[in-house]
């Protein structure tokens, strides 16, 4: 079972309680210079203005929340469309001629595993894996071999190419998504949104008023409103290498079922790769 995305807890606590306490001390500081009374002349209009902030930054909030589930969501289904894929090409490289066959399902599981070790830790910086680069070119070049020994029109070539034709799909997806696509416009609008809401409840500096209920005013909404903002960062990340973060289950699942379908057709693929997907020295 997928789960949703989540940063470090530990991190994310410490990220909040550190912002409350810079922005509570903060407050209580401009408090001491403050005038009896707040620089309100009329608490409601402020009110209305700092409702009126607070309602734009939590519709921009959601909406950029919505956008980076989208993109949590797609992040994981291009990952599983990709192993499934990659399961449909070892099974049609099976029909391929002579040791074409054995080479081109060892390649595959070489490309499922320089996925599993070496593309998805460069995705946390959106990049692809020269290794993995390598992989991709070595299974087109298995398809043209078997494709000049027979035809482009056989069937084990065309469900070969059409299986190419979907990981390739499948795989560009997943490394566009680790890219992030939360616009910066938008990020910036989300920090200028979060420093006017916490920097309007400053203007609420009072010294009649009692020191803790300041506190935990500023406190409140500056908890609030860093702990949005970390939401944001992790569910636009789908690939930030985080707990909950779009894993490599589905391609682990995907070496245990070639793995399963080479056993029932007795047949042992040619593997020219380490476990991690590195290429053994010929």
């Amino acid at each position: 079972m997928r789960s949703l995305p989540y940063v470090n807890p530990w991190l994310a606590a410490g990220v909040i309680i550190a912002s409350a306490i810079v922005m509570v001390a903060v407050m209580l500081l401009i408090r001491r210079s403050a005038p009896e009374g707040g620089r309100f002349s009329d608490s409601d209009r402020a009110s209305g203005v700092f409702g009126f902030l607070g309602a734009g930054f939590v519709i921009l909030l959601g909406f950029v929340i919505f956008l980076g589930f989208g993109t949590y969501e797609a992040g994981a289904n291009h990952a599983d469309a990709e192993a499934a894929a990659v399961v449909a090409q070892f099974r049609a490289a099976a029909d391929f001629e002579g040791d074409l066959a054995p080479n081109a399902q060892g390649e595959l599981v070489c490309y499922a595993r320089s996925v599993i070790a070496q593309e998805w830790p460069s995705m946390t910086t959106g990049e692809r894996s020269p290794v993995t680069e390598g992989w991709v070119v070595a299974l087109d070049d298995s398809g043209v071999q078997q494709q000049n020994g027979t035809s482009p029109g056989a069937q084990p070539v065309m469900n070969w190419w059409n299986a190419t034709n979907d990981r390739q799909l499948a795989r560009a997806g997943r490394v566009l998504v680790s890219e992030g696509q939360i616009p910066t416009l938008l990020w910036a609008l989300l920090v200028i949104g979060a420093i006017l809401v916490v920097g309007w409840i400053l203007l609420y500096a009072d010294p009649k008023e009692r020191l803790v209920a300041q506190a935990a005013m500023m406190a409140c909404v500056t908890i609030l409103v860093v702990a949005s903002l970390l939401a944001v960062q992790v569910v636009s990340s789908p690939f930030s290498g985080e707990s909950g973060s779009v894993d490599t289950g589905s391609m682990e699942y995907a070496l245990v079922q070639m793995d399963q379908f080479a056993k029932a057709e007795g047949v042992a693929p040619a593997v020219p790769c380490d476990k991690v997907g590195i290429p053994l020295e010929k």
